[in-house]
Order: structure tokens, then sequence, then C-alpha cells
């Protein structure tokens, strides 16, 4: 039977809309590439740490500061290195959260590439070369970096584990009761009275919705489709509520924005607290002993947090005045745990807050969010980069002698 003119007009018609709306999609498409503009997600699913960076895939990130990110083979933020340590190298691993990951700046200007290209002129390694490959992954909890160092990072025979301490969140990220109550991670936890790692993450039905096939299938699309990431961030910042009245409400005081916690900068008298800093000290303990029992050294790295190097001391004694006690207070416990268990601390926040009132400049933050608040900028990645290295010049020189 043949189409009636009406359903042939309709045809068209609805061909016509289809092929309009295909080409504006291309069109747009091609503009947001040739833009810049791009929402990636770098993380992939991973049944032993919950999460881990996906390989062989490269995007830039301009939520936060302006950086190329390229993942390597291995799901690492860094170029590739070969397990098997070459002959005359000194190799370092890193281990850490998003300061290590460190996506809001390009890889030449992080503070592990800075110790890559400086520790070569220390004395005490004279004729080595000089290898430092970085495992940090954003929203890393310490747990996640134990099972990082056990499962991989000792597959490239380090020389020293660094192991990068950011106190902003690192307890509360080892704690399940301060956790964000959707954070699919594995917890360090007390079972008749030893330490044991928990993996009941996977038996949630979050864990088992985001590793369907349907949902991996999902995300996959959304990372090669511009058009598709600028819609599900349009639905990110609905949901979270971030806008620009928010931000400039935080610029107006500037201490919501900081992510204060006056829990972190007192002795702990709230039970989730005490149980989230005795995980903490637990598993930068046996980090320690693992780097120990495998040849390597290790040197624990506490970096600053916003609060504690923002270049203004009225604003610090508000906090203060918040309760407060003692900005330094975590890492002062933590260099006193160093003490205790006989490993290498070394604290930056005090020595970056002399130099940010010296000089008034802001550590964390960039020109598209808030000064000094966030991650490192590049100018903070540079001083922990000549900080850390010093340190770490200064170790493998009393080795030697």
């Amino acid at each position: 039977m043949a189409k009636s003119p009406q359903n042939k007009q309709w045809l068209a018609n609805a061909l016509l809309v289809l092929g309009s709306l295909g080409f504006a999609v291309v069109v747009a498409e091609v503009a947001l590439r040739l833009m810049g503009v791009s929402y990636p997600s770098f993380y992939q699913v991973d049944p032993q740490r919950g999460h881990s960076l996906i390989p062989n895939f490269t995007a830039r990130w301009t939520h936060e500061g302006n950086g190329w990110v390229n993942i390597n083979a291995d799901g690492l933020r860094d170029r590739h290195y070969e397990k098997e340590k070459p002959a005359d190298t000194y190799r370092m691993v890193v281990l850490g959260d998003s300061f290590s990951e460190a996506i809001q700046v390009n890889e030449d200007e992080t503070y592990w590439s800075a110790i890559e290209k400086n520790l070569p002129s220390c004395p005490g390694l004279t004729g080595k070369t000089v290898e430092v490959i970085n495992f940090g992954v954003g929203d890393y909890g310490t747990a996640q970096e134990y099972l990082t160092l056990q499962h991989h990072a000792m597959e490239y025979q380090p020389d020293l584990v660094l192991l990068q301490i950011f106190t902003g969140n690192d307890i509360v990220n080892n704690s399940r009761q301060l956790s964000p109550g959707d954070r699919l991670a594995p917890f360090w936890e007390k079972v008749e009275g030893k330490w044991q790692m928990q993996f009941d993450f996977k038996e949630t039905a979050a864990y088992q919705r985001r590793n369907s096939a349907p949902r991996r299938f999902l995300y996959s699309l959304i990372n090669r489709v511009r058009l598709l990431q600028v819609l599900n961030e349009a639905k990110r910042q609905w949901v979270t509520q971030r806008t620009l009245t928010t931000q400039n409400q935080a610029n107006a005081d500037i201490i919501p924005a900081l992510d204060f916690d006056v829990n972190l900068y007192r002795e702990p008298t709230d039970p989730a607290w005490e149980q989230a800093w005795a995980a903490t000290e637990s598993l930068v303990t046996a980090i320690g002993q693992l780097s120990r029992e495998e040849n390597a050294d290790f040197l624990a790295v506490v970096i600053s947090n916003p609060p504690q190097v923002y270049p203004d001391r009225q604003v610090r004694e508000k906090l203060k005045q918040l309760g407060a006690e003692n900005l330094f207070y975590p890492d002062q416990r933590l260099t006193k745990l160093g003490q205790q268990e006989n490993f290498a601390v070394l604290t930056l926040a005090e020595t970056m807050q002399q130099k940010a009132d010296g000089e008034q400049i802001y550590w964390h933050g960039f020109e598209n969010t808030i000064p000094g608040v966030g991650h490192w900028n590049v100018q903070g990645h540079q001083l922990a980069g000549r900080l850390i290295g010093d340190r770490l010049c200064q170790m493998v020189t009393e080795q030697k002698k």
C-alpha cells in the first residue's frame, strides 16, 4: 500500500528535524573541542581500592587550575617507567591523594616532577639516575595508599617510599563514621583487637551499580563526548549547588571556603575522631613497616592544608577563636608518631606559613577558583618540591657517611 502524501510529508519533516539536530550536535561538539571545554572523569571502579585512574587516558582539567593530564598504561598520572629498575638508578615511589595526583597543574609543574629534576644534583646521589614515580590518586585515604604500595608500587623496586599526608581530609577519610556515607573505599578497622582491612564496600548496591556493564559504558561514553560532559557538569552543579553566587559569598567570608573543621586542630574528645586518628596512625606505621620489609627507606611528608598557610594572620586568629587551639596540632602529632615508631617525618605547613606571610603569596588556589583555597598551585608545588628534595638529599647523604 502506497504511503499517503501526509505520511510522506511527516516522514520528510521528521528526517529534517533529526538531521538538523544531528548537525547541531556535531557543531556543538566541534565548538567545545576548539574552545577546550571539557569535564572529564579520570576514574574507574577498582575492586580493591574503590576507584583508580583510567589507564591510557588523556584530557585537560579546568575545574580548578588548568592541567593537561596524561595517565600511563599502568594507571599512573606520570610518564612510563619499566618495573625492572635500571642499574645505577635511585628510585622513589610517591603515595598520596589529589595533591600528588595534581591534575590542577601540568606534569612538569608538580612537586614530584621538581624532585626528579633537582635531586640528581644531590652529593649523595652522584652518578645515579633519579626516578620519582607518582602513584597519587584523588580522594584516596591512607588505607587505599597502603594497598597501592602493597599490590602495585612495590613491583617497581623502590629505594624509598614517600607517603604524602594531607591532614585536611586524610584523617576523616580513614574513618567510616566521619567519611561521607557514599564513600566507596576500604577501611582499616580493629576486629577482635587486631587491625584489618575491610572491603565490604564491594557488597553495597552503589558499588555494584557503578561496576555494572551499562554504567561503565555510560561513563566511557561521557568521557568521549564533550557535549555529554557539559550536560553532566550542569547536572553536577545543580545537585551540589556549586554556583558563582556561592563562590562570591565564600569570598566575602573566607572561613567557610577554607573547609575548616575545628576537631582537626585539637586533642580529640569525640570517639569518632579518636578512632580516626588511631586508624591513621596505625596505617602510616604499617606503610613504614612494609617499606622497610622490602628494603626501602620511608619518609612521611605532612603537607600544608589551606587554613594553616592562609596568608592573613587575622583570618588565622579567627580560626583560633572558633576553637582551633593549634593549627599545627596534626603535624606535631604525626611527628611524634614518627619519633615513637622510628621513621622520618617532614612537615611543610610551618615553613610554608612563614613564607606565605613574608611574601604575601597563596600556595593554594588558582585564577579560576578562590585564592588560598583548594589544592596547591604551581608556586605551592615548586616550594614543596624544594623542601622535600632538601630533606631527601639530607637522608641519602647521611646514609653514605
